[in-house]
């Protein structure tokens, strides 16, 4: 009896156990499809697993064949935003553990060729061959079709005049179509509830005790609900600097003077929309960031706050938040060395051939007009100084036989080097760079120094003469005496 007993409890064991595993295990979601407009391009998943800093990540790559199939995996055992992206050409959906997706991808082929299609309403359209109305994307987006052609029409009542007959009706009509309650255990339905908050943010903005009470007053925090961050970042960005509950002078000792973050824990608390300690401790941090790009806190001691915070933090979520977020506040000094170019001989290279001097970046295409007229200016000033400042033009072109084309029409007419983006996609639009011609300096570890520098046209010949007087003006100003 004694061994059956001691049998049973290792088999009861092992089960837990296994179940143990399940829960922290991660089933791949796999997106199957066609997208014969973009055969041989490459195919990327990025996930944003960070919705506080909104920052997506490349989780899954493939090369669309000849014949315009792929395939991606991502193991995952939460429901993700994610968004698929050809060139600059994206479309975003979700994906939910276990599931399989199979799409035909279709897009504007003339938006396709440009730098950013999304300007102009280029996206990827993604469909699938049956209709499953039980399916996650499904809902959402009938759900987002409707919210939008509601707000499309009383959006202007709501937003200026303020209209409460207007705001009676549309939350009447999102009723009468849709279950709106608070359920934080069904990402569709809190989806929906968090959405629907947005429209009592714009119409009572002020009403912050209604916004806490309704949205936010419970134990859960929805950090993958896109909706639920959403209405986070809207209701709680610069909130302690409003607060009534929060001095000015308190933010300034806590942060400017002696940077002391249990005491501003600790105060924030007196408010009465910050009791959850997980919802204080993720406000502090929302607001921090913003208050780095405010001039009047001191970036330094934000930082070491966030350190502070983040090695004391009971709250994986906040780490991985804090992680993100200073790596932009703080980029290392090879944060930026994930560009790979080629010259015009197919040749790979990147920033680092231009040690020892800063690298000013003129991003173009063949087709811009203003950006080749640019060249014209860039040639002048590398005449004067080449020698203190090295200038490179970084082709973007979609199709890189037009660069190649390029540089074959315009042979030796500029002399500094026309280098090839070698299709680094990401890169682009984790610089920004959606409109050209476009103009950055960065050094030789490919680190960003000056993200929107002066333009040839405007701007940049005053910047480099104060930057590189001539040695007469040196001489006579005594401000450059002793400096080399």
């Amino acid at each position: 009896m004694r061994r059956r007993a001691v049998i049973y409890d290792i088999c009861c064991m092992a089960l837990l156990l296994l179940l143990a595993l399940r829960a922290g295990a991660q089933d791949p979601v796999t997106i199957t499809g066609d997208a014969p407009f973009a055969a041989n391009e490459e195919i990327r998943l990025l996930v944003y697993d960070d919705l506080l800093n909104n920052i997506p990540k490349v989780v899954a790559t493939d090369k669309i064949d000849r014949n315009g199939h792929f395939k991606l995996t991502y193991p995952t055992n939460k429901i993700r935003p994610v968004q698929l992206a050809i060139r600059t050409t994206k479309a975003d959906f979700f994906v939910v553990p276990y599931n399989e997706y199979s799409f035909h991808i279709t897009t504007d082929t003339v938006l396709f060729g440009m730098i950013n299609p999304e300007k102009y309403g280029g996206f990827l359209q993604i469909t699938t061959d049956k209709t499953d109305t039980a399916d996650l994307n499904y809902k959402i987006n009938r759900f987002t079709h409707y919210f939008d052609n509601v707000m499309g029409y009383y959006g202007f009542r709501l937003t200026y005049d303020r209209d409460k007959s207007a705001y009676d009706t549309v939350m009447q009509l999102l009723n009468e179509r849709f279950d709106i309650q608070y359920n934080p255990d069904n990402f569709y339905t809190s989806y929906v509830y968090y959405t629907c908050g947005l429209v009592d943010k714009l119409c009572m903005p002020k009403e912050q005790k209604m916004l806490y009470d309704r949205y936010f007053n419970h134990d859960e925090v929805l950090y993958d609900n896109p909706a639920y961050m959403i209405l986070f970042n809207n209701v709680y960005s610069n909130y302690l600097y409003n607060s009534r509950y929060i001095s000015k002078d308190l933010l300034t000792r806590t942060i400017n003077e002696d940077p002391d973050y249990l005491t501003l824990f600790n105060e924030a608390g007196r408010d009465p929309m910050l009791v959850s300690e997980r919802l204080r401790e993720l406000v502090i941090i929302r607001n921090l960031i913003d208050f780095f790009y405010n001039e009047e806190f001191d970036r330094g001691h934000i930082v070491q706050l966030l350190k502070y915070i983040q090695v004391s933090s009971h709250f994986p979520e906040h780490v991985i938040y804090i992680n993100n977020a200073l790596e932009i506040l703080t980029p290392s000094p090879d944060a930026d060395c994930n560009i790979t170019l080629k010259n015009e001989k197919g040749k790979k290279t990147d920033f680092s051939e231009f040690e020892g001097k800063d690298i000013y970046v003129q991003i173009f295409q063949s087709d811009c007009v203003d950006c080749i007229r640019e060249m014209l200016i860039l040639k002048e000033l590398q005449k004067q100084y080449g020698d203190k400042i090295q200038f490179v033009s970084l082709n973007v072109d979609m199709d890189k036989s037009d660069y190649e084309r390029f540089c074959k029409q315009y042979k030796g007419m500029f002399d500094w080097p026309v280098l090839y983006f070698n299709g680094n996609y990401d890169w682009l639009m984790e610089k920004g760079v959606e409109t050209l011609p476009d103009y950055m300096i960065v050094n030789s570890a490919g680190r960003v120094l000056f993200r929107d520098a002066p333009a040839p046209e405007h701007g940049l010949t005053d910047y480099l003469l104060r930057r590189f007087p001539p040695e007469e003006e040196q001489k006579e100003n005594p401000l450059f005496h002793g400096r080399r």
